[in-house]
């Protein structure tokens, strides 16, 4: 149990939940914030929600004013490459607004992540809100739009269109990891992930091939005119053509004329629709949306070494020696390379960058390049030490798919 009793009210309670009625309560405050469909949004998280992996009854973390639960969320806790404690259903009981709930929920439940050891937070948030507890814009929403009317193309024949059925889960995962791994910050699945989330994965369709094996998949989503795909992958790019008519065919029988596919532009199948006549949109929404805050600067930065090794093993710098200090607001942090493994120590030594935690997270992530950093600040690196940075902080594109979003 953790407790702890609001800096600014000492009326407001901070904690897990603790009983059956605290769990009820909360579960009822955020299906009422948060879904149209009251009921269903309950359902969701008495079923799905409580058996999400790794999910623990303390995720739940609840704000009492004067012993009446006044505000609740939600951790949801996943691997991005590092440890990651998400923050979904954020809700404040309409009797207890402008107290200063929801801010200090967030404060005590960063505080909770802090001490279970996670890296990063993560959530996907409303407007000029969470920047103020140091959540930085680092995910965009990508799509590619096509006209049915302008598809020409028929099938190869050497696939069959089938719907999805919870035994072809392995198979897509699998096809899911194979393509997913220029994608920084997108969930590591595993098929538990899958199967707690069936009900949203259920209009899936797959393509098998002569043999009968899984070589392609699709989430489709009809909205009025137009049909999303919310998730595609394939085993090969032979696959393709097949896999476009089949979303083409899917889409003329609803009457959509459009397909908006959601997936990253490094995505192969995305590549793939530039073929065709497309548009292919970024947006991005400053300070809401997908985005993300260390918990832990220093942990976040050992966890890193393992990466940061493998992109040095393919650089010049594979037998080399270089140090640099990020100087931020949590202090300094010296990392050094030589012949090609990395130390990170508290503590400053020479070629010192000095970086907001915002600053640094765009670069862990990718969203921003080391070297558009670089460039807009007064340093003193040297060429080896500027080298090294944008080696191990390579250009990436930060996605979280759809229906991992919370």
């Amino acid at each position: 149990m953790t407790t702890r009793t609001g800096q600014h009210a000492p009326e407001l309670v901070l904690k897990a939940v603790e009983s059956k009625d605290e769990l009820r309560v909360a579960h009822d405050l955020m299906a009422k914030v948060h879904c149209k469909d009251y009921f269903e949004g309950l359902r969701w998280m008495e079923t799905a929600g409580a058996g999400y992996p790794n999910f623990r009854p303390e995720h739940t973390r609840i704000a009492l004013w004067k012993g009446e639960v006044a505000g609740a969320l939600r951790i949801t806790t996943d691997t991005i490459r590092l440890k990651m404690g998400g923050f979904g259903w954020i809700s404040t009981s309409g009797r207890h607004r402008h107290k200063g709930i929801a801010r200090e929920l967030i404060v005590d439940t960063l505080a909770y992540l802090q001490r279970q050891n996670y890296h990063v937070s993560m959530l996907f948030g409303i407007p000029n809100f969470y920047h103020r507890f140091g959540f930085a814009t680092t995910l965009a929403d990508y799509v590619s739009v096509l006209q049915v009317i302008d598809l020409a193309l028929g099938s190869n024949g050497d696939y069959r269109v089938r719907a999805g059925k919870p035994g072809d889960i392995a198979a897509m995962q699998k096809i899911h990891n194979q393509s997913d791994g220029d994608v920084a910050c997108s969930i590591v699945r595993s098929g538990a992930h899958l199967t707690n989330r069936w009900e949203q994965w259920r209009p899936v369709q797959v393509l098998t091939d002569a043999k009968g094996k899984v070589a392609a998949y699709y989430l489709p989503r009809i909205d009025g005119n137009e049909m999303y795909v919310d998730e595609v992958g394939a085993v090969s790019r032979r696959c393709f053509r097949s896999l476009l008519h089949a979303c083409q065919q899917q889409a003329i029988e609803h009457h959509a004329a459009r397909i908006r596919f959601r997936m990253p532009p490094t995505h192969a199948f995305a590549r793939y629709l530039t073929r065709f006549r497309s548009a292919h949109e970024t947006r991005i929404c400053v300070n809401e949306g997908g985005m993300m805050a260390f918990v832990n600067l220093g942990e976040t930065l050992e966890s890193m070494v393992p990466e940061w090794e493998s992109c040095l093993a393919q650089s010049a710098f594979a037998r080399g020696r270089v140090e640099v200090t990020l100087v931020t607001e949590d202090g300094a942090y010296r990392i050094r390379a030589h012949r090609g493994a990395i130390a990170v120590t508290p503590g400053a030594a020479t070629n010192k960058l000095s970086l907001t935690k915002v600053e640094l997270m765009h670069m862990l992530t990718g969203y921003y390049h080391a070297e558009d950093v670089l460039d807009s600040k007064r340093r003193m690196l040297s060429e080896d030490a500027r080298a090294f940075l944008n080696t191990v902080f390579p250009k990436r594109t930060p996605f979280v798919w759809p229906l991992d979003q919370f």
